[in-house]
Order: structure tokens, then C-alpha cells, then sequence
């Protein structure tokens, strides 16, 4: 089945960083030709489409799509360069093994880089620092929700994604540091709360 975004067929797409650039037609349409970007960063995951254009000719519109392809790869490399840091992706050896049944919130948790896309197949999108969710809890469920210690970005991660507790000794200096400011402002948060 063909991915739609609106009556378009998507006919090309690539998912490189943040945003999907994705190509599509519809031939009953006056402009049958439509680029646009498509996040997925909403409480549903949902495919989002923004920032479209129509066009009714092909030279234009491929334009368009490489042009914001290019402007992608421009973006995760400038992403990619504030980390200077070892980018090895952890394995489950520098893990506490990961027991389903037991919480993991408020620890750092690992995340499995290899079914991510190559952009992120490294160390920076691995550390998570476990908040919530019914599979954090040990419970039946599957989701973990929590805050990548690299970029501050709270996201959904699934617990079958988690290949355990990092190991205190594997714990890089830029990840304590980051730990210590989500705490340090968790902290601030709740005294706020209680006021």
C-alpha cells in the first residue's frame, strides 16, 4: 500500500534528521506535483505534512525535493558537530541487563542505536533518561517515555528498545552533566508545583 498525504501518492521519499521529505502526485489535481516535509513529532506519531508546495512541473518540483533533501543532510551534519564525544554506539555490555519486570524510572537507559536510522546510529541518541510510561514501570505495557541526555528532546521509546541501565563506569562526563541539569531543573519544577 502506497503512502498517501492527503489524495497524493507518494512517489519519493527520503527521512533523513528531524523532518521526512516526501514527493508526491495526484493527477486530478490542478497542481499535480507536491513536495513537502512530514514530521512525526506529535503525541500520536502521526505523519504530519508542512510546509507543501504544488507544482505542476516535474523539473520544479524534483528541485524542490533535492533542495530540501540537501537542506536536511545540512542540518543533522551542523546537529551532529556540537557532539564532540566518542560517537561508538554502547552495546549491551556497558549495560545492567534490562529485566522487563522491573521499573526503570529515573534511571539512564540505553537504547538499541541499530534499528535507528545511520544518522543515529551512534552514542548521542542512546542515553535516555527513563521518566514514565507503562512499560517503564515494569507493567504490561511497552511504552517508556523519558529525555535524550544529548539533545534535552522528550520523546516515546518502546521497552523492548532498551538494552538495560547504562553501567556507572560507562557513564560519560557529557551525559552526568546533562543528567545533573534535568534533575537540577525536574528540582526547580516541582518546587514550583508546591507552592
Amino acid at each position: 500500500m502506497k503512502k498517501m498525504i492527503d489524495a497524493y501518492s507518494i512517489e519519493q521519499s527520503i527521512f533523513i534528521g528531524d523532518k521526512e521529505v516526501l514527493y508526491g502526485v495526484d493527477k486530478t489535481k490542478e497542481y499535480l506535483l507536491m513536495v513537502c516535509y512530514c514530521t512525526y513529532d506529535n503525541p500520536l506519531s502521526a505523519s504530519w505534512a508542512i510546509e507543501a508546495i504544488g507544482s505542476d512541473d516535474y523539473l520544479e518540483a524534483m528541485q524542490v525535493f533535492v533542495d530540501r533533501v540537501q537542506k536536511q543532510i545540512e542540518l543533522t551534519k551542523e546537529a551532529h558537530a556540537k557532539f564532540g564525544f566518542d560517537m561508538t554506539p554502547f552495546t549491551v555490555e556497558q549495560c545492567i541487563p534490562d529485566n522487563k519486570r522491573k521499573s526503570i524510572v529515573g534511571k539512564v537507559v540505553v537504547i538499541n542505536a541499530e534499528p535507528k536510522r545511520y544518522e543515529y546510529q551512534h552514542s548521542a541518541y542512546q542515553l535516555v533518561f527513563a521518566d514514565g510510561g507503562n512499560g517503564a514501570t515494569g507493567g504490561r505495557g511497552q511504552t517508556v517515555f523519558g529525555t535524550s541526555l544529548s539533545d534535552e528532546h522528550r520523546a516515546r521509546w518502546e521497552r523492548y528498545d532498551v538494552l538495560g541501565e547504562i553501567k556507572p563506569e560507562y557513564m560519560p562526563d557529557w551525559a552526568k552533566e546533562s543528567l545533573a541539569k534535568l534533575k537540577q531543573q525536574e528540582k526547580k519544577s516541582y518546587s514550583r508545583e508546591e507552592r
